[in-house]
């Protein structure tokens, strides 16, 4: 038995969605009736709002732009100086930004691959600075305005390479440290300010203060890992003629354990530098040094003795020490050596705890895939992440105006793509299965099947269901045919070779009419195919016989005899397709003697173009046949490419990186929507920009742990494509 639930707003679930978490970046294509792809670029615009009750209007909010969850486990951290965003790293190299630590705004893909460190400030006025140094050594520059638009600022060519770039507060200047050990303030478009080079001044990192206007350099001992002397430096001079300079003398710091950045760091207010030294028994030694007067002190915290803890000041008085493996975290006042217990950041044995930094009073650690935040002031604690990432299913409506996906044992959402306002609907789906195959029968009826084979038709709006249907499940395709006055045709195809035709209307379905001839491909016509005009559906079979089928004879029950009699052989010279259009048209690839060529089969005449990469794996025809998509299959690598169907030449390509659970054209043919299982994109037909792209779903702030959170990908999400 199908539940069948009143529609939901998306916050209204028992697992909580929060609220302003939702943010899409839209760009809406003109046109309509498959104008097929083009130079012309479709004009953008972004919004954002809560979920909210059915059919009602949102507020715009201040955040318009997509989020999309990490795919690969978090190894990198880093967090502003006031404690209240972030920007991680995970193990294939996926940036994200965190604009706010509360779970009210989902995270935001930064464009840096692979970082080899990272930056991020928030800026006055509104949104943030992050900078990185890549792969290749150089560095990036990138503003996120109040919007969330991501626009790469200013660059630093690798042929100069960096140890590190790090954000000043304010977010409007930032320092280089350089290979060759100079160091260089420079504003967001890269452009030098100041710079400092000494003799024999070999700066390794640099640890910031709150202020934007003092640092720490620290300089590696030569062979030593748990030896470092540090030098305070400070931004002098005027706005217009910033200068660098030395403040003090040099403090030299060793430890029994190596530094890093986790066990040796720096009070905001650049006074004083902590470092974990070596363990005594239930507890481990902490040394202190008073950059100011060259003092240290040391103190014991009690930590277990084969874990190495992480450091992070809370205040220019107060440290917070903590491990990985789940022990408690304890805050230490630094002037009366008192101790307070603090919640334990989680276990990490994959990072061992590297992946965290503390800003502002906030812990921040990866966790997998989600993030840990830890309020030390407050007292609280809370992990942000997404419950899904798998699309399993993607629609366009026919008007262009919303998009619907499902999820893998997730939810069904179906959101507006009209840049003006933002509306976003749950649609019922059954928790149990889940949900494998959606589409829209009209701008107000959306059919989905569940994996238990369940066929649902439901006014998405209210969540209403009109009718329900059913087949034993082992789904393969769905396909969608409007017809006259209102009637389509839905033809569901399944694994075992057997397909089941309905007619739907408003009212709901009526069917199935069973096409059981062990064909392994099938679908509909439009105007029937040559020779058949009156066919309304075609099947292909492993002995390469081509069938046709009228309405009537389906109607009309035929017997096995009749069916089996049916059919006609591809002719000789003659490939099988890989697929057929509305319009009888064949579409499909062949080796000429030489090399793989795709071809189309217009019956009367044929044209075919050289395939360079021979890997073309399934062709989607547009509505109109105008067009069709090319799915590539390299490997563990899938793209797609949209041609021109009279003349084969490419018009745009797309990578999606993963293998696509659907590849879909828009009823009237101006989207192609792709569903994978790292998130889903609708892409314009013209051009191959993205319109509209959903990376994970049920962003939540939880107090727990979820246990999915290690069920990693490794794959990149869709959204960095």
């Amino acid at each position: 038995m199908h539940r069948h639930h009143a529609a939901l707003p998306a916050h209204g679930r028992a697992t909580t969605l929060l609220a302003g978490a939702v943010a899409l970046a839209l760009v809406f294509g003109a046109g309509c009736h498959d104008p097929g792809p083009g130079t012309t670029d479709p004009s953008t615009g972004t919004h954002d709002g809560t979920s909210t009750a059915a059919g009602t209007s949102t507020t715009a909010k201040p955040w318009t732009r997509p989020g999309a969850g990490h795919t690969a486990n978090i190894d990198l951290v880093v967090i502003t100086s006031d404690g209240k965003a972030a920007v991680t790293r995970d193990q294939i190299g996926g940036t994200r930004l965190w604009p706010a630590l509360d779970g009210s705004i989902e995270p935001l893909v930064i464009p840096v691959q692979g970082p080899q460190q990272l930056s991020v400030e928030t800026r006055q006025g509104g949104g943030f600075t992050v900078a990185a140094v890549d792969a290749a050594g150089g560095a990036k520059i990138v503003d996120v305005d109040a919007n969330g638009k991501v626009v790469e600022r200013g660059a630093l060519a690798p042929f100069q390479p960096l140890f590190g770039i790090y954000v000043l507060p304010g977010g409007e200047r930032l320092l280089a440290l350089f290979r060759d050990h100079s160091i260089r303030l420079i504003d967001r478009e890269a452009a030098e300010l100041a710079n400092l080079e000494e003799r024999r001044f070999r700066p390794t990192s640099l640890r910031l203060s709150s202020d934007g206007k003092h640092f720490v350099a620290v300089l590696g001992a030569s062979g030593s890992s748990n030896r470092a002397e540090v030098q305070v430096l400070e931004l002098a001079g005027s706005e217009g003629k910033p200068t660098i300079r030395l403040v003090g003398d040099v403090r030299t710091i060793e430890a029994a354990n190596p530094l890093s950045e986790t066990t040796a760091v720096m009070s905001p207010d650049a006074r004083s530098f902590a470092v974990v030294d070596k363990p005594a028994g239930t507890q481990w030694e902490i040394l202190v040094v008073d950059l100011d007067k060259g003092e240290s002190r040391r103190l014991s915290v009690p930590m277990p003795s084969h874990i190495v803890p992480n450091l992070g000041y809370v205040s220019a008085h107060e440290l917070l020490v903590s491990t990985n493996d789940g022990s408690l975290s304890w805050l230490v006042e630094l002037d009366d050596g008192s101790q307070r217990a603090r919640t334990s950041a989680p276990q990490d044995f994959i990072n061992q705890g590297r992946a965290q930094a503390m800003g502002g009073g906030v812990q921040v650690a990866g966790h997998g895939t989600w993030l840990f935040v830890h309020d030390v002031v407050d007292r609280s604690h809370r992990y942000l992440g997404y419950q899904s990432f798998q699309t399993q299913s993607v629609a366009v409506s026919p008007s262009g105006e919303w998009v619907a996906w499902a999820y893998v044992g997730g939810p069904v959402f179906v959101e507006s793509i009209d840049p003006e306002h933002h509306e976003r609907f749950e649609v019922p789906s059954e928790p149990s299965f889940g949900t494998l195959k959606v589409r829209f029968f009209d701008d107000e009826h959306l059919v989905s099947i569940d994996g238990a084979g369940g066929i649902h038709l439901h006014r998405w709006r209210d969540g209403e269901l009109v009718d329900e249907a059913g087949i034993h499940g082992a789904i393969r395709a769905l396909h969608f045919e409007p017809r006259e006055k209102g009637q389509t045709l839905m033809l569901v195809e399944r694994h075992n070779n057997d397909a089941h035709l309905f007619e739907v209307s408003t009212k709901g379905f009526a069917g199935p009419y069973i096409v059981a001839d062990q064909s392994f491909r099938s679908g509909l016509l439009t105007h029937g195919s040559p020779g058949h005009e009156d066919a309304v559906m075609w099947t292909l079979d492993s002995g390469n016989r081509l069938r046709h089928y009228t309405l009537a004879e389906l109607r009309g029950d035929l017997s096995q005899d009749a069916v089996m009699a049916k059919g006609d052989p591809i002719p000789p010279g003659k490939v099988a397709p890989l697929a057929i259009d509305r319009l009888g048209h064949h579409y499909g690839v062949r080796w000429n003697g030489s090399t793989m060529e795709m071809f189309v089969d217009f019956g009367a005449h044929l044209k075919t173009k050289i395939s360079a990469s021979g890997d073309v794996s399934a062709i989607e025809p547009s509505p109109s046949g105008k067009h069709f998509v090319a799915v590539h299959q390299r490997g563990q690598n899938t793209s797609l490419s949209v041609h021109d169907t009279e003349t084969l030449e490419e018009q745009w390509s797309f990578s999606t990186g993963v293998f696509n659970n659907e590849v879909v054209w828009s009823p009237d043919g101006r989207f192609v929507a792709v569903a994978a299982n790292t998130g889903a994109v609708v892409l314009d037909a013209r051009t191959g920009k993205p319109v509209q792209r959903r990376c994970g779903i049920e962003f939540q702030a939880v107090g727990a742990a979820p246990s999915t959170a290690f069920n990693s990908l490794n794959l990149r999400s869709m959204c960095e494509g």
